[in-house]
């Protein structure tokens, strides 16, 4: 549960700078011919707040974290890039929370984008998630481990399933696209490496900021 609040705050610490963002991006939807209903702005916060839980329990880092974890900026010994032989699959209760992590996100995707609605689109977005995570740790303490991304794409997959055979008739949260000779294409993938871009460059040092200042160390 701790865990969990300190990366609900982390959201809240990041909140104005994603509401900026939302704003920018929500501008040039419209520019495009693009009507945004109030459930895709709320959809896209909710959105923004699991990623950025998910960074905090996975221990994604940023460029304030480069360098601050020993001499070598990348750990070539922390790097496992052979599934399942190498570490195996002894640690059964993370690779629960690596599916399980992501079985949101892969249901939240096409509720939001009409163009995210198929399996293969989806499960790529999770997949680039991932993998940008993965890339990240490579700069601080944290492992990178193809089994994560192996795990972390069959969460995406499992949402996208529930929300298939759940949730595809829910429309509130998705875009209405009046012009239909200009087609939004990866507009899904581009949202989710931007929150993630955001909280590379800026998030994770303002977290780390506020979170000193807050314990004193």
């Amino acid at each position: 549960m701790g865990y969990i609040l300190e990366a609900l705050a982390e959201y809240v610490f990041m909140l104005p700078i994603f509401i900026v963002i939302e704003m920018i991006i929500c501008f040039y939807y419209k520019k495009q011919g693009v009507v945004i209903k109030k459930g895709f702005i709320i959809g896209w916060q909710l959105l923004a707040c699991l990623m950025t839980m998910i960074f905090s329990i996975t221990g994604a880092s940023g460029v304030s974290d480069i360098g601050n974890h020993g001499k070598a900026i990348i750990r070539l010994d922390q790097i496992n890039l052979i599934p399942i032989i190498k570490w195996g699959m002894g640690d059964l209760f993370g690779v629960v929370m690596n599916i399980i992590m992501f079985i949101p996100f892969g249901i939240g995707i096409p509720l939001l984008w009409k163009n995210g609605n198929t399996f293969v689109r989806t499960t790529f977005v999770g997949f680039v998630f991932s993998l940008l995570i993965e890339i990240s740790q490579l700069f601080n303490f944290r492992a990178t481990d193809i089994d994560d991304l192996i795990m972390n794409t069959l969460g995406t997959m499992i949402g996208y399933g529930i929300y298939y055979l759940l949730l595809r008739k829910i429309t509130i949260f998705q875009m209405d696209n009046c012009n239909k000779k200009k087609v939004l294409k990866n507009t899904a993938l581009i949202n989710v490496v931007t929150i993630f871009g955001t909280y590379f460059f800026i998030g994770n040092s303002i977290i780390n900021l506020i979170w000193r200042s807050i314990y004193k160390y």
